[in-house]
This record gives C-alpha cells, structure tokens and sequence, in this order.
C-alpha cells in the first residue's frame, strides 16, 4: 500500500504540470505597404495601399475611407498620420523607381492583431 500512496503521490506534480498554454492569446501582425507617388504640377501625392490582396488588372488602389471616398493628403507625413491613428507602425521605407512625375516612395507599416486561438 505504501508502494502505492509513493507512486501516486510523485505522479501529480506530472499531471498538474501537464496543462497547456493554448488559452493564450498570442499577437500576430498584419503587413501593408503605403505607396507615395507624386503628382506632375501639384504638391500633393497619391497615396495606394497595398495589403496583399490580389487586384485586377487595373483596379483602383488609392486609399480610400469606409464609405468608398478616395482620401486626399497634402503630403507623404499626412498619410503616415492617417495610417498611424489607425494602428499601423512604420518599419522600413525605400524608393522603389523613379516614374514619370518623380520618385515612387514605398512605405512598410505593420500593426499587432490578436491570433484567434480555437480550444
């Protein structure tokens, strides 16, 4: 019987410790690429978002609002407002090529998204 309570008594702390962290939830990220391009005779820029999607061929890519309206910025650090009041953080930028009406600034943004996690 004492053989028994000893055996028992050093299998719980396996047991106990046995439970796993599923519960948790973990931050993902989610990835978008901002994309200045200058305007020919006007200071301002067209701003278009990229996040992965795929697009047709010529489909419209400049930001636009929640109601479908395409946003208008004064300048590149306007945009990078924008995106930034909305959760997005800036982590790289470099100049991709040079078009028609000057250089074409790209922008990575990322912002934290909580992982969905299923028990």
């Amino acid at each position: 019987m004492k053989k028994y309570l000893l055996i028992l008594l050093f299998s719980i702390p396996f047991y106990v410790s046995a439970q796993n962290d599923t519960a948790r939830v973990k931050p993902a990220e989610q990835y978008c690429m901002v994309i200045a391009t200058g305007r020919m005779f006007s200071t301002k820029v067209t701003i278009s978002v990229d996040f992965g999607q795929p697009t047709k061929a010529f489909s419209d890519k400049r930001m636009k609002d929640e109601s479908g309206v395409v946003l208008d910025f004064n300048s590149v650090i306007d945009a990078l407002n924008y995106m930034a009041g909305n959760g997005w953080l800036f982590v790289n930028a470099y100049a991709l090529s040079e078009g028609s009406s000057g250089k074409v600034l790209n922008y990575v943004m990322r912002r934290p998204i909580p992982k969905i996690s299923i028990n």
